[in-house]
C-alpha cells in the first residue's frame, strides 16, 4: 500500500472538511485513482448521512496510489486532526502528503515547506494518525438507497437559509421542508406559539424524464402546484448548512415525502451556475442524506 502526493489545493479540501465539522468527530477517507471520498455516517439518533466525492485533480498533483485492493485505500481519521493539518498548510509554498507510519501507527503526514520574514526555509511536519480500513469493513459501508423524489428543485442561496435558520433555530426541534413542481420552496418552523413559514418563488426545478415509467412513489396524478413535504431535525438541517464553506455553484433538494431529504451540494470557484450548468461539475460534490423526523 502506498499514498503519496503533492497537495495543491490545500484551501479547497480545508473547506471541504469544514463543512463536516459539526457532523461527527470522525469520517471515513476513500482514495482511489480518480477520486477522494469524505464518508460520514452520523448517530442512530440523528440518521443524517454525508457523501462527498471531489476530483483528484482539482486538490493533488504528481498522484500516486497503489494498492492490493483495485488501487483504493480506505482510512478512518479524526476531523478535528486533519482539519488542524490542513490550517497549517494554508499559504505554504509546498505540501506533501504522505501514508506511513511512526513507531507502527499509520499517520496520514503533512511535510509543509514556508519561508520566514527572513527568507529562511521552513519545514513543518503534521501527522494525522489514521486506522487503515479493510474492503470488507468498508463493503459494510453504503451509500442509502433512497426511493425517487416526488419534486428536485434548485435551492435558494445558503446565506438566505442560514440567516432564516439562525433566527428560527430556538424556535422548535424540527423543521418542515416543502417544495412544488412550479419553481416555489417553503422553510417552516412552528411551535405552540408561533407558526413561522419563509417563501421561495422563481426557482428551477430540474425537468423529470419522460421516456421512463413513474415509480409509485411519483404520485404523477398530483397537480404542479402541490406542494411536497418533508419534516427533518432541525440540528440536521443547519448542519447541511455549513456547506457554504465549499462555495456551492449549485444545491439540489430532493423531497422523498414520509422518507427523507436530500441535497446535493456541488462545489464550484463561486455563484450561482443554474440548471444548466448541472452537468458540468467537473469539481466534486457533497450529498447529505436526512431521513424525516418521526412523530
Amino acid at each position: 500500500m502506498r499514498f503519496r502526493t503533492l497537495l495543491s489545493n490545500p484551501n479547497l479540501l480545508l473547506r471541504v472538511v469544514q463543512s463536516i465539522d459539526k457532523l461527527s468527530k470522525s469520517a471515513v477517507l476513500k482514495l482511489t485513482t480518480e477520486k477522494l471520498h469524505i464518508i460520514v455516517i452520523t448517530d442512530i439518533g440523528s440518521g443524517l448521512q454525508l457523501w462527498s466525492d471531489v476530483a483528484v485533480n482539482a486538490l493533488f498533483s504528481d498522484y500516486q496510489i497503489e494498492s492490493l485492493h483495485s488501487n483504493e485505500i480506505y482510512l478512518e481519521f479524526s476531523i478535528d486532526n486533519l482539519q488542524r493539518a490542513l490550517k497549517s498548510a494554508q499559504g505554504a509554498l509546498k505540501t506533501t502528503l504522505k501514508l506511513t507510519k511512526k513507531q507502527g501507527i499509520p499517520i496520514l503526514s503533512f511535510i509543509i515547506q514556508n519561508q520566514s520574514a527572513t527568507g529562511r526555509e521552513i519545514t513543518l511536519c503534521q501527522d494525522v494518525p489514521v486506522r487503515v480500513m479493510t474492503p470488507l469493513q468498508m463493503e459494510a459501508i453504503r451509500e442509502p438507497l433512497v426511493p425517487d423524489s416526488q419534486v428536485h428543485i434548485m435551492m435558494p442561496p445558503l446565506n438566505s437559509l442560514r440567516s432564516i435558520a439562525e433566527r428560527v433555530k430556538g424556535m422548535g426541534d424540527r423543521v418542515a421542508v416543502s417544495a412544488n413542481r412550479e419553481g416555489a420552496m417553503k422553510i417552516r418552523v412552528a411551535n405552540d406559539l408561533v407558526d413561522i413559514t419563509t417563501f421561495f418563488r422563481g426557482l428551477e426545478n430540474l425537468a423529470y424524464d419522460s421516456t421512463q415509467e413513474p415509480s409509485a412513489n411519483t404520485a404523477s396524478d398530483r397537480e404542479p402546484s402541490d406542494f411536497y413535504t418533508a419534516v427533518v431535525d432541525m440540528k440536521n438541517f443547519i448542519r447541511f448548512l455549513q456547506s457554504y464553506h465549499v462555495v456551492p455553484k449549485n444545491i439540489v433538494c430532493c423531497i422523498i415525502e414520509h422518507h427523507a431529504v436530500v441535497f446535493y451540494v456541488y462545489i464550484g470557484s463561486a455563484g450561482y451556475g443554474g440548471v444548466s450548468e448541472l452537468n458540468d461539475q467537473a469539481c466534486g460534490s457533497l450529498t447529505y442524506f436526512i431521513p424525516v423526523r418521526q412523530v
